[in-house]
């Protein structure tokens, strides 16, 4: 493969071309350029095989060159090489359809990498059925499309799909990232090279699709050999760090008809990778059978978590969470359904804070959203939920310890000093800045009276009071104590004093009068 390098530095260019390294891989570099404009009229002459391109240049820079070429050349596979790491660049070279964009200071490997990708791929072009793959991922109502190129091409045929995709980190900065899939698809043909079931390949966003014909084999043959395959596709990918990959496998399909179910029995294996971490191999068929009893037991582990919340019990939230995780293994949760139950979890961690008064601070609770929705393993997300639930469990624990006496005396004191007016429990609890629920629990608890019991309680010793005044007539002192119906006054005070206020004025006036 002949190379032309681009690059307004001298010492760069003459580095590149004078690389002992292409020899090996069979690649020279056949002219080089200081500007875009010169490489273009080399490019127009000499028809290189790759161009291997700087981005900022005088007269020319690379994007122009890449964008005047991409029209002439559309063939021409372009690698960037650029001291700036902006994303702006790389979304620029992925729109061209640049093979890959490596960033200054490199070192030869990295060249040399990425220009055997490129040359794995196009040995290996073939392979590639990417029509076949556009056409039959669509919806059962275009199979009429489908049956016409069928009948233009190999009959139908029996197949067992599989899905090759990173096991990328969410939020990672990883300056080749942009082009990792691509470097997957060039990883993966060599091994795809020596099945010995025949196989059709189809990019996807994120991964490879691996169509294994049955034509010619037999069903068992063609499920041992997708197993096999998929092991050996993990492997190659762990000699390369940065495309480390999971594989998920489809049911054994009748018809090349059934390629949307195969991609949807696909997408539920990679959501099921979230249980079982990196580099695995996930088959449809060990998955759907474990799917019953979700939602009820779900259901029962965040009631359970929030129980142990109300406690403070830290030692019984963590072991809840072990659990958790079992059972998310054995109940076969996707991706998304361990996402919900995990922001239900961090939801119900805050309601049962807010009962106590407490309020996470807004940053906490965007990080931790932001958390659940990038981790793709699930001991990573189960991580950030339990720091999140042991850190509401210590301060409800502290809460609990130190607070219901004094919480109980506070709201006697304001009772006491404003029971004349219209006192209710929830503005008791604003003052006291608790919420009013966990207030008149913790009443209930301390003192076995609700809040209404405490305030009446306070009022009638009030109008008692008042009721030994001489100038004051019994509706009267109701009023002054802050009763508002001296109907209800009336009843409430014979039932607490045994005797109705009339009869007790009259009773402390006699005992009065004989002293």
């Amino acid at each position: 493969m002949r190379i032309l390098v681009v690059d307004d530095e001298r010492e760069i260019r003459d580095y590149i071309a004078a690389m002992p390294e292409w020899a090996d891989i069979r690649c020279s570099v056949a002219a080089i350029a200081a500007n875009g404009a010169e490489a273009l009229d080399i490019a127009r002459r000499e028809r290189p095989d790759i161009l291997l391109t700087d981005i900022r240049m005088p007269v020319m820079d690379g994007i122009l060159l890449a964008e005047t070429l991409r029209r002439e050349q559309p063939e021409l596979p372009i690698i960037f090489l650029s001291a700036y790491h902006e994303f702006d660049y790389a979304k620029k070279a992925i729109r061209l359809g640049a093979v890959d964009f490596i960033t200054k200071p490199f070192v030869a490997a990295d060249l040399v990498w990425a220009v055997q990708q490129v040359r794995q791929q196009q040995q290996l072009e073939w392979k590639h059925q990417e029509t076949f793959f556009a056409l039959f991922s669509l919806p059962e109502d275009r199979d009429g499309e489908k049956r016409a190129w069928l009948a233009e091409h190999p009959s139908d045929e029996s197949f067992v799909l599989l899905y090759a995709e990173l096991d990328a980190v969410a939020g990672t900065n990883d300056e080749r990232s942009p082009f990792r899939e691509r470097s997957l698809t060039g990883t993966l043909l060599p091994i795809l090279e020596q099945s010995i079931v025949p196989c059709w390949t189809g990019t996807a966003d994120a991964g490879l699709y691996v169509l294994l014909r049955g034509g010619t084999v037999d069903a068992a043959t063609l499920q041992e050999e997708a197993i096999e395959l998929a092991k050996r596709m993990i492997e190659r990918g762990a000699m390369t760090p940065e495309l480390h990959l999971s594989v998920g496998i489809s049911l054994l399909e009748a018809s090349l008809l059934r390629l949307p179910e195969a991609i949807r029995q696909l997408k539920a294996c990679m959501e099921y990778r979230m249980l079982l971490g990196k580099k695995s191999v996930i088959a449809y068929d060990a998955i759907k059978s474990i799917r019953s009893e979700k939602e009820h037991r779900i259901t029962f582990s965040t009631n359970r978590l929030a129980d142990l919340l109300r406690i403070g019990d830290r030692p019984g939230i963590t072991e809840a969470l072990r659990e958790v995780y079992r059972m998310m293994l054995t109940v076969g949760a996707g991706k998304q359904e361990i996402q919900h139950f995990c922001l239900r979890l961090v939801e119900r961690a805050e309601s049962v804070m807010e009962d106590f008064g407490l309020e996470p601070d807004s940053l906490t609770r965007m990080r931790i959203r932001e958390k659940v929705m990038s981790s793709v393993i699930l001991t990573d997300m189960m991580r950030e939920v339990e720091l999140v639930m042991l850190s509401c469990a210590s301060r409800i624990a502290e809460l609990v310890e130190h607070a219901p006496k004094r919480l109980v005396a506070e709201t006697k004191q304001i009772i006491g000093e404003a029971y004349e007016g219209e006192l209710t429990l929830q503005a008791v609890a604003k003052q006291l800045n608790v919420n009013y629920s966990y207030l008149s629990r913790v009443i209930k608890k301390e003192t076995g009276q609700n809040f209404s019991d405490l305030l009446w309680l306070t009022r009638i010793e009030a109008a008692k009071i008042n009721l030994l005044r001489e100038d004051m007539k019994a509706y009267e002192a109701a009023y002054a104590a802050g009763f508002k119906n001296y109907a209800h006054f009336s009843l409430l005070f014979k039932k607490v004093v045994g005797v109705s206020p009339s009869a007790y004025k009259l009773q402390a006036t006699a005992r009065r009068d004989r002293q």
